[in-house]
């Protein structure tokens, strides 16, 4: 953890190396409520990248303020009102610029897209990393919760091609973040029979200091 090159939050944080509550297909996941509990998949491709990604919504929750979130859209080029709202939800954006900003500040060329479709260029991902280490200073606006934060932090990622810009006249998630568009036709929606919804979690128990 200390060896992210962006500020971390501070407070206890327990971590576990077990499946997220939400489900099998979550990489990993975070209970924001006191204690607070993040969970990551066993035998990870990335686990550094998603750990500095939970710990990127924990940043959110604790650190941003209204402002902060409105000058990461800013940098981001999203045109979608709210922060968790959508088959896409900014914060999912953040996190993953958080995540980034976590392993190296500087970037010669865009990197390869995260299953969230977040590639930025080095100027953007120069820009987001000093919109962080400035928020965690302490002068300045005092940290806001986003509104209506869900009690789990963590959306499963849309398929590729949703997380891409579409064709002329199509208009993809990707396209829905970044420009406002409405879809023609709305993205399979959690809970049905291709795309099976995460079970809401049963109340955790509190872990023992």
């Amino acid at each position: 953890m200390h060896r992210a090159k962006v500020p971390l939050v501070h407070g206890r944080i327990v971590i576990r190396r077990t499946l997220c509550p939400m489900g099998r297909v979550f990489a990993g996941c975070v209970f924001p409520a006191q204690p607070r509990v993040l969970y990551m998949r066993p035998a990870l491709h990335e686990p550094r990248r998603i750990l500095y990604h939970e710990l990127g919504h924990t940043f959110d929750l604790l650190v941003l303020n209204q402002r902060e979130r409105r000058r990461f859209k800013r940098i981001a080029g999203i045109r979608r009102h709210g922060w968790f709202r959508g088959g896409l939800p900014p914060a999912e954006w953040f996190a993953d610029g958080y995540a980034s900003c976590a392993v190296r500040l500087r970037l010669r060329r865009s990197v390869r897209p995260t299953p969230y479709g977040y590639s930025p260029s080095p100027r953007r991902h120069a820009r987001v990393c000093a919109l962080i280490r400035s928020a965690a200073k302490p002068r300045g606006r005092p940290p806001q919760p986003p509104s209506n934060p869900p009690p789990v932090i963590e959306v499963a990622p849309p398929p590729q091609q949703q997380t891409q810009p579409g064709q002329a006249g199509e208009c993809t998630l990707f396209d829905e973040l970044t420009t406002g568009c409405e879809p023609t036709e709305a993205p399979q929606q959690p809970g049905s029979p291709e795309q099976p919804g995460p079970p809401q979690p049963a109340p955790l128990p509190l872990p023992v200091f």
